[in-house]
């Protein structure tokens, strides 16, 4: 069976570890008991940026080490699920345009509904209000 890997983009900065963290877990719990009960097609591996580098424990040397890890993975990702939980998050939006460069899909999330730029909006295949409109989205579309 095929793997297919998706990366976990959210803002960051000015959230707590936890705010960081709960909604990707989320998402990956969800994911998985869904795919665990089923015949899909490929199976999902998830890029956390959460897992390995974060702004409260000083592991890096300078910026640019989590700044390329980050962005080596989404590379090498066949979806993005972007969280709009931080809406003016500069990386976020960076993410979603090396991901759109890349011809990689983006599903967003923006439970909030916040006001979201334009470019953000267009780059995305689709943006779901809810937690379980993106899961089952992402399943039926991407995995099964």
């Amino acid at each position: 069976m095929d793997s297919f890997r998706y990366y976990l983009a959210g803002g960051m900065s000015n959230l707590s570890h936890e705010e960081m963290r709960n909604w990707r877990e989320v998402v990956i719990d969800k994911i998985e008991n869904i795919t665990s009960m089923g015949d899909i097609a490929v199976y999902p591996v998830y890029f956390n940026p959460v897992e390995y580098y974060n702004q409260f424990e000083d592991f890096h040397k300078n910026e640019r080490e989590p700044f390329e890890y980050d962005l080596y993975n989404l590379r090498k990702s066949d979806l993005v699920i972007v969280n709009f939980n931080s809406p003016n998050s500069i990386g976020t939006a960076m993410e979603v345009a090396i991901a759109r460069e890349n011809r990689i899909p983006i599903v967003g999330l923006n439970e909030h509904d916040y006001n979201l730029h334009p470019w953000l909006v267009e780059s995305c295949v689709r943006i779901c209000d809810t937690m379980d409109e993106l899961v089952n989205y992402v399943t039926d579309y991407f995995l099964y």
